[in-house]
């Protein structure tokens, strides 16, 4: 069988450090979280593909020959994206497409640097009308280079702030408190007589 064009496979996501202790959770296409141990038994039997990242964790290239993402594509976006993109929505990347930041029909290239996931229902809300999301790709300068940044519409924010949705990326959001209080203790260190 195949679902979105691609084989019925086990997609599985872990760090190499996790690869290399055998120890750690790992995380599955579809948002679902197994030990290490238990993916790697999984592995044993399998063909397995080798996804790799820049030190940003950023995929690397593809092209403009197809205006639908290839197999591979939609591969290397499930541990990169994790799932769809909108802010606050948490569909794996079993229930996404692939969506072109910048359209296809504007010259969008179908490359890995211009591909994201959003789920149908998000999706549907990305349009050229003043109702309309809109979406780009965070430029290297980003805290969160590569990430796809949604634009909301003036009715739902006048100034139009891009957000990014850390759901699928929860470590972001746990390395942000534990900087936040490192410097609250070092704050309160200094007030102490």
């Amino acid at each position: 069988g195949s679902h979105r064009g691609l084989p019925v496979t086990a997609i599985i996501t872990m760090t190499l450090d996790q690869l290399e202790e055998a120890a750690g959770v790992a995380t599955t296409a579809t948002g679902g979280r197994i030990p290490v141990s238990d993916a790697l038994k999984m592995a044993e039997k399998t063909r397995p593909w080798l996804a790799i990242f820049d030190h940003a964790g950023r995929p690397l290239h593809l092209g403009r020959a197809s205006r639908l993402a290839s197999g591979e594509q939609r591969l290397i976006l499930i541990p990169f994206d994790r799932g769809c993109t909108k802010p606050r929505c948490d569909k794996p990347p079993t229930l996404c497409a692939v969506h072109h930041p910048e359209e296809w029909a504007d010259d969008g290239k179908t490359d890995i640097e211009n591909e994201t996931f959003a789920c149908d229902g998000c999706h549907a809300l990305i349009t050229k009308t003043e109702t309309g999301w809109q979406t780009i790709k965070a430029d290297d300068d980003h805290e969160y280079p590569g990430r796809t940044l949604w634009i909301p519409p003036k009715h739902i924010d006048p100034e139009q702030k891009p957000r990014i949705n850390h759901c699928h990326h929860p470590e972001e959001l746990l390395d942000r408190a534990i900087e936040a209080a490192i410097e609250a203790a070092n704050e309160s260190e200094d007030d102490d007589p």
